[in-house]
């Protein structure tokens, strides 16, 4: 049995930066092969709540699936750790990247739009279910 966890958060609007990463076909090739999913090009954005915190901090320190790095057009693209997630019956994955500004916040990605197909707005609170 894999483990798991919850993760509980608030729906927050992001800066567009993981619709740009998403639609970089180095980093899609490599979601399709380690997750099995073409995602969405965009990520929702999740604000930890202060009841998950120590499980985000513990996903952090976790390996995950590995999404390499690479360098493409003279600019270089950090490496992302990836895990399996559901949130209300949805595959989908939770993407760590190694560079980010982030500390509460966490972004999931899924194959479609996760905002519109769970009718979501900033706010709203979600439950990811995680496999470690």
């Amino acid at each position: 049995m894999t483990a798991s966890i919850v993760l509980k958060g608030t729906v927050s609007s992001g800066l567009g930066e993981g619709r740009k990463f998403m639609s970089i076909p180095e980093y899609r090739k490599q979601f399709v092969e380690a997750l099995g999913m073409d995602p969405y090009p965009g990520t929702l954005n999740l604000r930890a709540s202060e009841s998950s915190a120590g499980d985000l901090a513990r996903l952090k320190s976790t390996p995950g699936i590995a999404i390499k790095g690479f360098d493409s057009g003279g600019k270089t693209f950090g490496g992302v750790k990836a895990f399996d997630a559901r949130i209300r019956g949805i595959e989908c994955a939770i993407v760590m990247p190694e560079r980010t500004s982030h500390t509460d916040t966490f972004e999931v990605i899924a194959n479609e739009g996760l905002r519109d197909e769970l009718a979501l707005k900033d706010g709203d609170e979600v439950e990811v279910a995680v496999q470690l």
